[in-house]
């Protein structure tokens, strides 16, 4: 099911099929309805002949090829847009929208219904199309309405402010449901028992498949591994791209065991390209490409790359009381699967080494970069904690808090001594300034 909704979720052209299917069915539909009620009062009153017909839908197929052309242009426009300011990898972003598709999909349709339309009432020209009239100007009326709140959409749609906060908003709900998801999931244990904590997982399985690590089927794979007695925890995170030979997950077994590789082929899900479930980390990561650009020479918009390390701060707070692994049992109560879920140093070195390299210059950039931890830091465990008081002492590694002038020293200062206060570092954090 899992493989299916992957395939689903990445391929656009089957809503566009899905369209001209129903949108067929309409024009099939309509013009047997106005065959079977020649006779009625409604007939009477919405007397349309076959030539009316056949002009309106003459001037649909116009009017929607040329919507489709615009449509399609402004598309490429917004693609173009989004690959020069904000990130090549923001590019699926707005193809996997739904207002974009559904749009165009709907004037596909349209199309579609008007050619088949024109066909079938050809042969016709002695009744009379009253339903199928009526309905046409209705779906033109509807086409014209949601063309214009399409170029609506698209000129908000490149503004970077409005779309950071959807990658946020995005971002957070990911997280919400992630979360809500693991506290439903009666397989599921956030810590390890004592006695499986000294499991040693001595052997390693390499993939057999170069791709994107999608996802899991984890009943599957749990009742495979009960059935064989075998321990398995999991080395690459989802979404990570994983090439042939790449250890994928190590495990323990008896020493004669083998693998079914048809039933791991069918257990572990991999694709072309991410896929936006199971993960917020795509769209954090758009958000550090964003702040990078935006720390470039040539756009230096430092008020851009401020927001996004703002935005971040907010997403890891909401984080920060999420787990390392997750814990996975079969029906007896005994650990079978861990899957590693984040590591919290990697985390903040992936997302705010970039941005402290090119902004380190720019105090104020650091001093957003501090704020944002003391921010995750106000929610968090005390191994998050350390991590996060660790790697602002990274950040700050070159600043000499002896010589710099008191506007910096100011700037700067108030900052770390609030992460210090969070993070209860008061005595370190004298240390490092210098009282």
């Amino acid at each position: 099911m899992k493989k299916i909704l992957n395939f689903i979720d990445n391929k656009y052209y089957l809503k566009f099929i899905f369209y001209i299917i129903i949108f067929s069915c309409f024009s099939i539909g309509f013009f047997y309805i106005d065959k079977a009620n020649q006779n009625s009062d409604f007939t009477k009153i919405f007397s349309f002949s076959q030539d009316f017909l056949s002009t309106i839908l003459v001037m649909i197929i116009g009017s929607i090829i040329t919507v489709i052309t615009v449509t399609f242009s402004t598309i490429m426009v917004v693609l173009t847009l989004y690959s020069g300011q904000f990130s090549p990898r923001t590019l699926n972003d707005f193809m996997q929208r739904k207002v974009p598709l559904n749009i165009l999909g709907y004037f596909i349709g349209i199309a579609v219904y008007a050619i088949l339309g024109l066909s079938l009432s050809a042969s016709n020209t002695d009744i009379i199309f009253s339903s199928m009239t009526l309905f046409s100007m209705i779906i033109f009326l509807v086409g014209i309405i949601l063309f214009a709140y399409y170029i609506h959409y698209v000129s908000k749609s490149v503004q970077i402010n409005i779309y950071i906060d959807k990658l946020v908003k995005d971002a957070v709900d990911e997280i919400n449901t992630y979360q809500k998801t693991i506290s439903e999931d009666s397989f599921v244990y956030l810590n390890s028992d004592e006695d499986q904590e000294d499991i040693e997982y001595d052997k390693d399985y390499h993939s057999k498949k170069t791709g994107y690590f999608l996802d899991i089927e984890l009943e599957k794979l749990i009742n495979y591994l009960k059935e064989n007695d075998v321990y398995v925890t999991v080395v690459k995170p989802y979404n990570e791209h994983v090439f042939e030979d790449d250890i994928l997950f190590k495990y323990k077994s008896k020493s004669n065991f083998k693998f079914d590789e048809e039933i791991l082929d069918s257990c572990f899900i991999f694709g072309e390209e991410p896929t936006n479930r199971n993960t917020y980390s795509n769209k954090t990561m758009k958000l550090v490409e964003i702040a990078v650009r935006a720390l470039s020479p040539g756009i230096n918009d430092p008020v851009t790359a401020m927001n996004c390390i703002d935005q971040i701060g907010y997403v890891f707070m909401k984080l920060s009381d999420s787990h390392y692994s997750l814990y996975y049992k079969d029906e007896e109560g005994k650990e079978r699967l861990v899957i590693k879920t984040m590591n919290f140093d990697n985390l903040l070195y992936d997302h705010f080494y970039q941005i402290n390299l090119y902004g380190k210059t720019d105090l104020k950039i650091t001093s957003r970069l501090i704020r944002a931890l003391t921010r995750i830091g106000s929610d968090s465990n005390i191994e998050m904690k350390k991590s996060l008081w660790d790697f602002a002492k990274y950040i700050i590694k070159d600043i000499d808090f002896r010589n710099i002038h008191k506007f910096d020293f100011n700037e700067i200062n108030y900052e770390l001594k609030e992460l210090a206060l969070v993070t209860k570092n008061a005595e370190d954090y004298k240390n490092i300034i210098g009282k």
